[in-house]
């Protein structure tokens, strides 16, 4: 059974390898997937509220705050992208322990995504901004992006991870802008539009998928994890 197992993750990992393509897909479907959480979604909404000092009868506005916001976002994920894979070059060929370490922060963020243990704070760093308007947005959507909610911090921590293995700057800039814009597209319509939000978040079958999406994601990084422990092995 065991043989099979590394079988398995062993073709997996090839597979990746190989396809150019698979890695780029699944870091902006990461990000669409990460920003349809309850948490990502029915938070941006007050924060642009907030820094707008808006109601939800202004759509333009809100929309305009809301691309702010996101390119803030989108700052910070892709500046992460960058310091994880330069990070990665300088650990690479440092033996086992580095894909245990990874193994062991995978493991982690299963485990969190699950809700089973808490290791990254869930406070929402926007709270630490206090200016309004348009550099008030632009700076929340930088606060949001380096402390991420708490349902989207698990896989951004495990994307990072990723790239930190690879170790090249660009492919890790490239796979965190997809990201960032898997994330942002949903931000965006979340900000402009409180009606949205309501009318998704109160469906019962909202509830359900969102259940079912953090059981899917936290398998996945649990297959992760498996994977970093066979390399360390």
């Amino acid at each position: 059974m065991t043989d099979l197992i590394n079988q398995w993750l062993a073709e997996m990992s090839g597979m990746i390898s190989d396809n150019i393509w698979v890695a780029p897909f699944l870091a902006l479907l990461a990000g669409l997937l990460t920003a349809f959480t309850p948490c990502s979604l029915s938070t941006v909404p007050l924060v642009i509220g907030y820094v707008g000092g808006i109601g939800s009868d202004n759509t333009k506005r809100a929309f305009r705050l809301s691309l702010i916001f996101a390119l803030g976002m989108a700052l910070t994920f892709t500046l992460l992208g960058a310091v994880a894979s330069l990070a990665g070059k300088l650990v690479q060929g440092s033996g086992t322990w580095w894909y245990l370490a990874l193994g062991v922060l995978m493991l982690l963020m299963a485990l969190q995504t699950w809700e089973v243990i808490q290791v990254v704070p869930s406070s929402f760093a926007t709270d630490m901004n206090t200016k309004k308007g348009f550099a008030g947005a632009f700076l929340s959507g930088i606060l949001g992006g380096l402390f991420a909610s708490p349902c989207a911090t698990p896989v951004l921590v495990v994307l990072l991870a990723i790239v930190a293995n690879q170790g090249n700057l660009l492919w890790g800039i490239l796979l965190l802008l997809l990201y960032s814009l898997g994330h942002t597209v949903l931000v965006v319509v979340a900000g402009t539009s409180m009606g949205f939000v309501k009318k998704v978040t109160s469906s019962g079958k909202y509830g359900s998928l969102s259940k079912g999406l953090r059981i899917f994601t936290g398998a996945v990084i649990l297959l992760l994890a498996l994977y970093m422990f066979y390399l360390g092995f």
